[in-house]
């Protein structure tokens, strides 16, 4: 399954999900009732859990590039998010997929060391995989993020490829809103000495 289909099949579930429990939410209301505060206290517990997730895969995001840059001292460490390329890419490339979400989301980081670029996710006591820099190997693209297509870095060679959201700014990359992070990241990968 690529990254495409997985794209589909994610935002098909959710779909699915969000239908059934407004359809079930609406049928206790009708049946049983339910009193204003309980009703605020559900929306209460679900902006908390949002809030405490949104938290977690923050603080994940620069713990594995600090993690990298302890590792790689000296190295430029780009903090990023996987795309769902990036299931696909780590096969190609025959690493481990353990730890990169299908859909992307995943934390991540970069580190440009010498003529590669080193693709780290978790902190693992080594990269996952590398991509040579080659001239005009390093791209903005469109990717697959979650339930659709977000700006992206490439880094790409004549036999590996890494897509990830670059997330100098982590709570905007986790909406898939890196926007000008995109531009630096290929700035920095592609002038790193």
């Amino acid at each position: 399954m690529d990254a495409r289909s997985r794209r589909w099949w994610f935002t098909a579930v959710l779909v699915l999900f969000f239908v059934l429990s407004a359809v079930r939410l609406a049928l206790t209301i009708r049946r049983d009732g339910v009193e204003d505060a309980t009703l605020w206290i559900a929306l209460l517990v679900v902006a908390l859990i949002v809030v405490v997730t949104l938290a977690v895969v923050v603080r994940r995001a620069g713990a594995v590039a600090d993690h990298v840059a302890r590792r790689r001292p000296g190295a430029v460490v780009v903090p990023a998010f996987t795309t769902s390329e990036t299931l696909d890419e780590a096969r190609t490339a025959g690493a481990p997929t353990r730890g990169i979400a299908p859909v992307g989301g995943s934390p991540a980081a970069l580190a440009v060391v010498g003529d590669r670029v080193e693709v780290w996710v978790r902190r693992e006591a080594g990269p996952r995989w590398a991509v040579r820099r080659v001239p005009g190997g390093t791209t903005q693209v469109e990717a697959a993020y979650g339930t659709r297509e977000t700006p992206a870095l490439r880094v790409a060679d004549d036999g590996a490829t890494v897509t990830v959201v670059p997330a100098y700014h982590p709570l905007r990359a986790t909406g898939g809103l890196a926007g000008g992070d995109v531009a630096r990241a290929v700035h920095e990968v592609s002038t790193a000495s």
